[in-house]
C-alpha cells in the first residue's frame, strides 16, 4: 500500500540527521509520494507533511512533489475532496521546503507545461512561487526576473483573444492569466517603491531593472495585438485592465515619463551577434509604440501627466 510505503521512508529518515540524507532517501520519497497521490492517498499524504516531526524531511525532500502533485490537482474534479487536499499540500510545501529548491522545481514545472494547460499551470503556480520569492534572500531580483520572463515566454505562443465572444469565453485562460501575473508582481512593487521613498543610495535597481523588462515585454504581448476598445456587455474588459496596471507598474517605478518621452529602453544587452541586436532594437520599438498608443489615444494613464499633454 502506498501509504505504508511512504511511512516506512519517513520513519527510515527520521533518524538520520539532515546532512546525512542521501539520493536513494530522495528517490524513495518521491516515490512514495507520487503512489499516494495517484492512489488517491493525498488526506494521509497531507498529515504526513503537516507532521512537526517530519519538517526536516519536508523541508529538503518535499520539493521533489511539485510535478506529480500539479498533474493530480488537473487529474481530480473541482468538487473532489481529494483536489482540495492536493491545494493544501501545494499550500504547506510554499511554507515548508526549502526556498531555493522549491523556487527550481515550480519554475521547471511552469517550463514544462505547454499547449492548453500553460495558462492553467501559471496560475496554480503563482501563489507559491511569490511565496518563495520573498522568502529568498540571495539573487531575489534575478529570481523575480527569470520567473517573469519564463511566465511570459510560456505565454507569448498563445493566441491573444479579439472579438468579443473570444474574450468572454476567454478559452484558453490568457485574460485571466495576465491580470493574475500583474498581481503576481505587485509586492515586488512595492519593494521597489518603498526603496525608493527612502531616497536611500542602495536602491536595489536590478530589482526595478527585471520588473522594466516585465512591463516592456508585456507591451508587446499581449497588449500590442490586443483589442483595447470598450466593448458592449464586457464591463470590465481584461485587457484595457491589463493595459492600466502595466502603465501603473511603469508610473510607481518612476519609469513612465522617461519611457514616453526620453525613449528609455533599460538595459539593453551587448549582442555580438548583429542580428540579436536589431531583434532587440525592434521588439523595444514595438513595445515604446504600444505604450504611446495606450496613453495618447486610449488615454490610459494620462492623468499621470500636467494638462498641457
Amino acid at each position: 500500500m502506498a501509504v505504508d510505503e511512504l511511512q516506512a521512508v519517513i520513519q527510515r529518515c527520521q533518524i538520520l540527521e539532515e546532512a546525512d540524507f542521501k539520493g536513494e532517501d530522495f528517490n524513495l520519497f518521491q516515490v512514495a509520494g507520487q503512489k499516494c497521490l495517484e492512489d488517491g492517498y493525498a488526506a494521509q499524504l497531507l498529515e504526513v507533511i503537516q507532521n512537526e516531526k517530519n519538517k526536516v524531511i519536508i523541508r529538503n525532500m518535499g520539493w521533489n512533489l511539485i510535478s506529480p502533485l500539479v498533474r493530480c490537482i488537473f487529474m481530480y474534479e473541482q468538487e473532489d475532496d481529494k483536489q482540495e487536499h492536493c491545494l493544501k499540500i501545494l499550500d504547506q510545501l510554499a511554507q515548508l521546503c526549502n526556498p531555493k529548491e522549491l523556487f527550481l522545481g515550480l519554475l521547471e514545472q511552469i517550463e514544462q507545461t505547454s499547449g492548453e494547460q500553460v495558462c492553467q499551470t501559471v496560475m496554480l503556480l503563482l501563489q507559491p512561487l511569490q511565496t518563495v520569492l520573498l522568502k529568498l534572500q540571495n539573487k531575489k531580483a534575478y529570481s523575480v526576473g527569470l520567473s517573469l520572463a519564463m511566465i511570459m515566454n510560456q505565454l507569448t505562443p498563445l493566441p491573444v483573444p479579439y472579438t468579443k465572444q473570444q474574450i468572454q469565453e476567454d478559452k484558453l485562460g490568457l485574460c485571466q492569466c495576465c491580470n493574475a501575473v500583474v498581481d503576481f508582481a505587485k509586492p515586488f512593487v512595492n519593494e521597489v517603491v518603498k526603496n525608493m521613498e527612502k531616497l536611500s543610495e542602495c536602491i536595489d535597481m536590478e530589482l526595478k531593472e527585471e520588473l522594466l523588462k516585465f512591463c516592456m515585454k508585456s507591451l508587446k504581448y499581449p497588449l500590442l495585438t490586443a483589442q483595447l476598445e470598450q466593448l458592449e456587455g464586457i464591463e470590465e474588459h481584461p485587457f484595457r485592465h491589463f493595459a492600466v496596471q502595466i502603465i501603473d507598474i511603469l508610473w510607481d517605478i518612476r519609469e513612465l515619463v522617461p519611457l514616453v518621452f526620453l525613449h528609455r529602453k533599460g538595459k539593453s544587452p551587448r549582442w555580438e551577434n548583429q542580428e540579436f541586436a536589431d531583434v532587440e532594437r525592434e521588439s523595444s520599438a514595438e513595445s515604446l509604440a504600444c505604450l504611446s498608443y495606450l496613453i495618447f489615444v486610449q488615454r490610459f494613464g494620462i492623468d499621470c501627466f500636467p494638462m498641457v499633454f
